[in-house]
């Protein structure tokens, strides 16, 4: 796991891509791009139906990953570790046009973003950059992930089996805003995230 810590800057995404993701049921995670100094980066965003802590999410988290898979399907898992508090866990299929874009992102850019929404949609924001990532998982098993061809129902079948023993323990996030590659434009309907002040019990960015 690489461990990911606070960000504080201005950010910009897609508007519809926001839109939908506060509008899934939680607890869910979906995937994107975020822009970050003019640097467009993929970006995990997830929402775990309960405040995080500032204390819990002052500290940053782990991030792990790994791929699933047999010799005709892979599927990518995802794990955020909040330490003392709670593990989040997610499951994408990489032959999903979204998932394989963003996945393609964070092997070549060997850096993410990862938003961590609240219930009051207060956002905070993490950051982790080139140096400071394990990818090892993605990188080896890329040239498979990039032409997957894994079917719904196989991803289904594997879900289901990963929930009843997810690992690591932990809470099962939904995997939310598949298919829509609108969702990784950012030309036109952009949407910025901006620091602002928070109550002390939720600090962190406010949706602008």
């Amino acid at each position: 796991m690489s461990n990911v810590y606070r960000l504080l800057t201005k950010l910009t995404l897609n508007r519809r891509f926001a839109q939908d993701f506060l509008d899934a049921p939680e607890p869910c995670c979906a995937l994107s791009v975020i822009e970050e100094r003019k640097q467009v980066l993929p970006l995990v965003a997830f929402r775990p139906g309960v405040v995080l802590p500032y204390g819990v999410t002052e500290q940053g988290f782990d991030f792990g990953h790994s791929v699933l898979g047999g010799d005709s399907y892979e599927i990518v898992h995802f794990a955020f570790k909040f330490r003392g508090f709670c593990t989040y866990n997610v499951l994408v299929n990489p032959s999903d046009p979204v998932a394989r874009e963003v996945i393609r992102h964070l092997v070549e850019h060997r850096c993410y973003v990862v938003l961590a929404v609240d219930p009051d949609q207060h956002v905070a924001a993490f950051k982790a950059g080139v140096g400071e990532v394990t990818l090892s998982g993605l990188i080896d098993h890329y040239p498979r992930i990039a032409r997957s061809i894994t079917s719904r129902a196989t991803y289904g079948r594997v879900l289901a089996q990963f929930r009843r023993r997810p690992q690591p323990s932990g809470q099962m996030l939904n995997w939310a805003c598949r298919s829509e590659l609108s969702y990784l434009d950012l030309t036109t309907d952009r949407m910025e995230l901006s620091s602002a002040p928070m109550p002390e019990s939720s600090d962190g960015l406010s949706v602008q």
